[in-house]
């Protein structure tokens, strides 16, 4: 029965990981019938690391939803005049030039109405807009790889709205666990940035990106060692007997980041009307020691490392379970992906 069921592959391609999650789904079911990643380590290796990853993943389909990030998305925040969507994004297209540095022609365009009222409510018969902008170039580049590979791009996405997708699939088959009206923030810690989507309810109230990710870190640790960067990736990693040393040498850089997520937390609650009260962590280096303790001091906050595979069933037969459980912090932005397409 289950190869009558609809499948699709979620494709993170990450700075130095790339994961992969195969979803299977019907209306009473989701499952996890496909799992792999890979290390990559310089930008031109990506394609054959995704080719190596996907023959060795042997998913039971070609069909792959993938996402963009970084420097080549932006983020911005509007208040129009409350309208329905089909009329929103058409009024974002036209007063985009305003909002974001490329040109218009360049990029892909999507608006996304957010919970709650606008900041400056006191104009009323506003709503506020997420406007998200990412360059066409680089979604064509995605694309056009995956198509050469022999995949079938069905999506494009970007990581923040991921992280949101993956947690309302949570929430569809762990009901009851998430507490209505809680306000959750989700921080996606990658190699060199990490993205943050702000939920209340499953909507998305605030996205953001911060250019600092797990290759600050192990920077740091070079630097402060007298090490190279790939030793001082591998003692990040596993620090076994050294782990102390390793937390004093991130120290410094944690606070940075932290700092920085706090920020985005201040702004929301600030303009948008707003309390986060949970912290989730997710990505690489959410599997960091200790690392929950240091955010929960800087956030003030209840701040916890998220499994967004939690709940999911596994089809164990083409599946390394152990490696999956073990690794699942990092597989939100691919199960995002796989859950909207």
């Amino acid at each position: 029965m289950l190869k009558q069921r609809k499948s699709i592959v979620g494709l993170d391609i990450g700075t130095s990981c790339i994961k992969a999650v195969e979803l299977t789904r019907d209306k009473y079911d989701n499952v996890i019938t496909g799992y792999a990643q890979i290390d990559v380590h310089t930008e031109a290796a990506r394609q054959d690391a995704i080719a190596e990853l996907m023959q060795a993943a042997k998913f039971r389909t070609k069909r792959v939803a993938t996402a963009v990030s970084g420097k080549n998305v932006v983020f911005r925040y509007i208040s129009m005049p409350e309208m329905g969507e089909d009329k929103m994004l058409q009024a974002v297209r036209l007063e985009a030039d305003k909002y974001i540095p490329f040109d218009v022609d360049d990029v892909e365009l999507d608006a996304q109405k957010l919970s709650g009222p606008a900041p400056d409510a006191g104009k009323g018969g506003e709503m506020k807009v997420l406007l998200v902008a990412a360059k066409k170039a680089v979604v064509a580049d995605h694309s056009m790889m995956l198509t050469e590979l022999g995949l079938q791009p069905v999506a494009v996405g970007v990581d923040g709205f991921a992280l949101g997708n993956a947690w309302e699939l949570g929430d569809l088959v762990n009901p009851g666990i998430q507490e209505p009206g809680r306000t959750v923030a989700l921080v996606d810690i990658g190699a060199t940035k990490a993205s943050i989507n702000i939920l209340r309810d499953n909507l998305t109230c605030f996205a953001r990106e911060v250019p600092i990710g797990g290759h600050d870190l192990t920077n740091a640790i070079a630097r402060r060692l007298g090490v190279e960067p790939q030793q001082a990736e591998e003692m990040k990693r596993d620090s076994g007997d050294q782990l102390g040393i390793v937390l004093e040498a991130v120290a410094q850089t944690l606070e940075d980041l932290g700092n920085e997520i706090n920020l985005s937390f201040d702004f929301f609650e600030n303009q948008f009307d707003g309390e986060v009260q949970e912290v989730w962590l997710t990505g690489g280096t959410a599997l960091l020691p200790s690392l929950e303790e240091s955010f929960e001091k800087i956030f003030e906050k209840r701040t916890k490392t998220w499994n967004p595979i939690e709940g999911l069933k596994v089809k164990a037969d083409n599946v390394d379970v152990e490696a999956l459980n073990q690794l699942a912090p990092q597989l939100a932005v691919a199960i995002g992906l796989a859950a909207a397409s």
